[in-house]
């Protein structure tokens, strides 16, 4: 075949894939992880330490997890400010979608144009949808994780031009993952938001704050929200211990609250779908599928889910879990929970891999 003939098969390609597609061939990046094109061409995350890849570590808060041994099984036991022993979900689900095996934090001092084109972390351990949880452990509040995306958007329109960074975000999956703290450390430990709320409407409240949340991630472009309910937070390890008695059962209470967030967040997500006329916003439910790995260890080859792996495992999280005073269980594999908040890599794994063609793939 001529020169001209393979110049008209290179114009006939560019005109049938999207924008996005092209611009992410041309940084390098149009293959997926596992071969492929990938599904959308950016992963957003937006949330607390269950998706935060690192952003605290710029953070002066004690809500941190970058030393050891978190990290022990990933990038050669280098901790990387994640919480858990190796990759979370943000990853897990970027490697899904075909971007990329790690999502980096959006504060993290070494991005690329690369990683600013296929993907970052807004989120921040410790934060909620309550502006007062951030507050009570010095981390970054929810508004600053979109202002943080607003200057995202700038730099991404320095890299491909306006129009197309508008293509990028307006065709990206948002992940928003939030609502944990707000009930564990914020309102079951705080003596603040008791004395203001009774539960059903503080839930009411936390709804609300993330339904507005939601609405401005779309008045920013986004298109493609898929938003996490809450786990079963009575029976989080750390939460057994404060509040399950000697026994250390799943605390009901903290259960209750967080089914009755889920019932009301599922159904704001309804209504917020007819109010916005977008279809590909959508609640994910995480409650049943953890509460399963919880109460039938077994069934996913795992000993023990009522503790974590560093230390006891009843109360290590955070500055708790660290490599001078907390040893590690002898296989992190062998356990649903790493620390005594959050799972391991492998609880994750099965996760991701139970939510995503039961929730993401009707979001793509």
């Amino acid at each position: 075949m001529g020169r001209v003939g393979s110049a008209a098969l290179s114009l006939l390609a560019l005109a049938v894939v999207s924008p996005w597609q092209a611009v992410a061939a041309a940084a390098g990046n149009g293959t997926a992880v596992g071969g492929g094109s990938p599904r959308v061409p950016a992963l957003l995350v937006f949330g607390d330490s269950f998706v935060d890849t690192g952003n605290n570590n710029a953070v002066l808060t004690l809500a941190r997890s970058d030393f050891r041994p978190y990290g022990k099984d990933l990038n050669g036991g280098v901790p990387t400010g994640r919480f858990s022993n190796g990759r979370i979900p943000t990853d897990l689900l970027a490697s899904r979608l075909g971007l990329k095996d790690l999502v980096p934090a959006y504060l993290g001092a070494d991005l690329t144009d690369d990683d600013l084109l296929t993907g970052v972390s807004f989120a921040s351990a410790g934060t909620g949808y309550d502006p007062l949880t951030s507050t009570l452990v010095a981390v970054l509040p929810m508004q600053e994780e979109l202002n943080m995306f607003a200057e995202y958007k700038e730099k991404l329109a320095g890299i491909v031009g306006e129009e197309a960074a508008a293509g990028i975000v307006s065709k990206s999956l948002f992940l928003v993952c939030a609502g944990t703290d707000d009930i564990a450390n914020n309102y079951y430990l705080a003596p603040v938001r008791p004395l203001q709320y009774d539960i059903s409407a503080y839930v009411n409240f936390l709804v609300q704050q993330a339904c507005d949340f939601m609405k401005q991630l779309y008045q920013q472009g986004a298109r493609r929200i898929a938003i996490l309910g809450l786990p079963p937070i009575g029976c989080v390890p750390s939460q057994r211990t404060l509040a399950g008695g000697l026994a250390r059962d799943c605390d009901p209470a903290r259960n209750r609250a967080a089914r009755l967030f889920n019932s009301r967040l599922q159904a704001a997500v309804a209504r917020l779908q007819g109010e916005l006329r977008c279809q590909r916003i959508g609640y994910v439910d995480i409650y049943d599928v953890l509460r399963d790995m919880i109460a039938d260890p077994c069934k996913y080859g795992f000993d023990v889910s009522t503790r974590g792996c560093c230390g006891t495992g009843d109360l290590e999280v955070s500055l708790l879990c660290n490599q001078l005073t907390a040893a590690t269980c002898p296989d992190d594999r062998k356990y649903v929970f790493w620390d005594s908040f959050h799972p391991t890599e492998r609880a994750y794994e099965i996760i991701v891999d139970y939510l995503f063609p039961r929730y993401v793939e009707k979001l793509l």
